[in-house]
């Protein structure tokens, strides 16, 4: 005999709790997909504003693991083509946007510039388009660095077969025009390749150099007709030393042996001044900072301007440094640096770089937050290259290294719950005393072959949260998410807000854009300020590039 409370066992594990009004509402708010994804799987399409911010944010032109580079540079064209017809101004501001306030990728929005070009051609605002950045009155065009420009002559040369648009001389021979000392003498290759096309007016420059005569000299008029300046960087200073070296060298002054020392001296005494100098940065800093810790022995003196370098969060940030950058100079110092406490001192600067750059999402985010981590075979997925006859990984992180450091940011500001995913789905425990560049790694490190968000929904099926942060490439290729979404929220009788943060820009999401489910792309510090300063409006990335002043 069936006992009542069996059937009310029963009852109670088929339908669960009864649902709120609410919930019902929401549920059934939730739209049937409108399109599939790379592999043909239903999904939801994006606004083309949206695919076309989140392209610029986040892809590089290289091969993805669901889309060529030429697929890649076609469906950017397409998009701009499509765009630029109705709202051109809308793509321009999206570059200026990309390159100069958003994640700072530069070859996507090179191409991107040089394919606008016909469509604001004639346009009042096409040869502001192609000038300068103003940092300091946060307006103004899509030229954030000198050799900008080269990029983008080069890219539109090959596709016209011709010489620069109007717009783009006009715009770069302003920019010129516009330049500082140390950027026209830093920057000579491009200013000279690019005043030879453009012929800006040297009498609109205001950056003058003493010659070996003491004598005040226009630059752009000296290095247009051919008159060597020299830009005090790194690159140059440690160029020079190797040459006076090579030449002691040769006149018996230096012994092969004793010439090491004295040129390992000299580039330590040239690190020091830089810094000193405030001449190097911080990119510089980040990229050589095994060369600065090697080469020169790292006297204390070199180490603490170093670190007070690396930890300025003003200057990361405005040099667009992307977090993954600082997690990649803290991996070369922690595995190729030797102990002690300049390693340790460097490490923790850092470590304070990356968390002062970050806002303050433990703020921003209050109540319980659940991070669903992508770690599916295409997360994995990394460029590579041949060289010398051999396949080699770029160093560019993959998406899911990329996915696991936002992962452990979050996590360690909310005390937010990590279940990493694949064909299948795991709450994953972790160490909230790691370090969040350890910890990245660490959240990164499995690889759970097909996509399943539907299954990461379902591992926190009863788990009541303020929000979920879905970190992911989109391609789900098995479940149905909407349908395990829908019965999440049966099952917590309430809907978080819900961020989807797209690492691929494929075009399409797996929950609909729309009232609490936000769509967020890239994985650098403006993808961050996103999430603390944009809760919850879907159109917040249109209205933010929106308002970009060209």
């Amino acid at each position: 005999m069936v006992k009542m409370k069996d059937r009310n066992a029963s009852l109670k594990s088929a339908l669960g709790n009864m649902p709120t009004v609410e919930t019902v509402r929401e549920i059934s708010s939730v739209p049937v997909e409108d399109s599939v994804n790379r592999q043909g799987y239903a999904a939801y399409n994006l606004a083309d504003e949206l695919k076309l911010i989140s392209m610029l944010n986040t892809v590089r032109i290289e091969a993805q693991a669901y889309r060529t580079e030429s697929e890649v540079m076609r469906d950017l064209r397409d998009l701009i083509e499509r765009i630029g017809l109705e709202d051109p101004y809308f793509v321009a501001q999206a570059i200026v946007y990309s390159r100069c306030k958003g994640e700072g990728m530069r070859a996507i929005n090179h191409l991107a510039a040089a394919l606008l070009a016909p469509f604001i051609s004639g346009q009042e605002y096409a040869k502001r388009f192609y000038g300068l950045w103003n940092k300091k009155e946060d307006r103004g065009g899509c030229i954030y660095r000198p050799d900008d420009m080269s990029e983008i002559k080069d890219v539109y040369c090959t596709l016209n077969k011709g010489t620069l648009s109007n717009s783009m001389k006009k715009g770069f021979a302003a920019s010129l025009e516009a330049l500082d000392t140390y950027l026209l003498a830093k920057y000579k290759k491009t200013v000279i390749d690019i005043a030879n096309l453009v012929h800006p007016n040297p009498t609109k420059s205001k950056a003058t150099v003493k010659d070996e005569n003491g004598n005040e000299v226009n630059v752009l008029n000296a290095l247009m007709n051919g008159i060597n300046i020299v830009a005090d960087t790194w690159e140059t200073a440690q160029a020079e030393a190797g040459q006076e070296v090579a030449k002691a060298v040769r006149e018996g002054k230096l012994t092969k042996e004793k010439a090491a020392e004295v040129l390992k001296e000299a580039k330590a005494d040239n690190w020091n001044s830089l810094l000193k100098d405030g001449k190097l940065g911080i990119l510089a800093a980040l990229r050589n900072i095994r060369a600065i810790m090697n080469n020169s022995n790292a006297s204390d003196e070199t180490v603490n301007m170093l670190c007070n370098l690396v930890s300025d969060p003003n200057k990361l940030r405005n040099g667009l440094i992307m977090p993954y950058q600082i997690d990649t100079a803290y991996e070369v110092v922690r595995d190729e640096i030797g102990t002690g406490i300049n390693q340790r001192n460097i490490l923790n600067a850092l470590l304070k770089g990356y968390e002062t750059s970050i806002p303050n999402l433990a703020a921003a985010l209050p109540g319980k937050t659940c991070v669903l981590l992508d770690c599916s075979g295409s997360m994995h997925t990394a460029c590579c290259i041949k060289r010398n006859g051999k396949w080699e990984r770029m160093r560019n992180a993959t998406a899911c290294e990329k996915a696991g450091l936002v992962a452990a940011t979050i996590a360690k500001a909310t005390n937010a719950d990590i279940v990493r995913f694949g064909g299948r789905a795991e709450i994953t425990s972790y160490d909230p005393n790691m370090n969040v560049f350890t910890l990245g790694k660490s959240l990164s490190s499995a690889n759970m072959g097909m996509t399943s968000i539907a299954a990461a929904f379902n591992a926190i099926r009863g788990r009541k949260y303020d929000r979920i942060i879905l970190l992911s490439d989109n391609e789900a290729n098995t479940g149905s998410t909407s349908r395990a979404y829908k019965e999440y929220l049966r099952s917590v009788n309430s809907s978080p807000y819900v961020y989807c943060i797209d690492f691929a820009a494929y075009g399409t999401t797996p929950l609909k854009n729309d009232g609490k489910i936000n769509y967020y792309y890239g994985f650098g510090y403006a993808m961050f300020d996103d999430i603390a300063s944009n809760e919850f409006n879907p159109q917040a990335h249109i209205d933010k590039v929106r308002k970009i002043v060209i």
